[in-house]
């Protein structure tokens, strides 16, 4: 039998895993920095990710915090970069 929650933890092992290598590669390309942006944005998502986990886990506050980290990522990248 499949743990319920299996698909969210794929998909943020998956968007964590995209987001070192975009980090990765972020650092041999530095004239392309919409990588880095990209890299950011793919972190908040798998925060998100996180979050929903958390939520589903009956863990509401942790999912809050994490919900809270995405949210600051995005905003703080996004004021940063343009």
């Amino acid at each position: 039998m499949r743990p319920p929650y299996e698909n969210y933890q794929k998909a943020q092992l998956g968007t964590l895993l995209l987001a070192v290598l975009l980090a990765i590669f972020g650092l041999f390309q530095l004239e392309h920095q919409w990588i880095i942006l990209l890299m950011f944005y793919v972190l908040a998502a798998s925060f998100a990710f996180e979050a929903l986990l958390e939520i589903k886990m009956q863990q509401k506050v942790n999912g809050i915090i994490q919900l809270l980290r995405a949210v600051i990522i995005l905003f703080f990248t996004t004021i940063l970069y343009f």
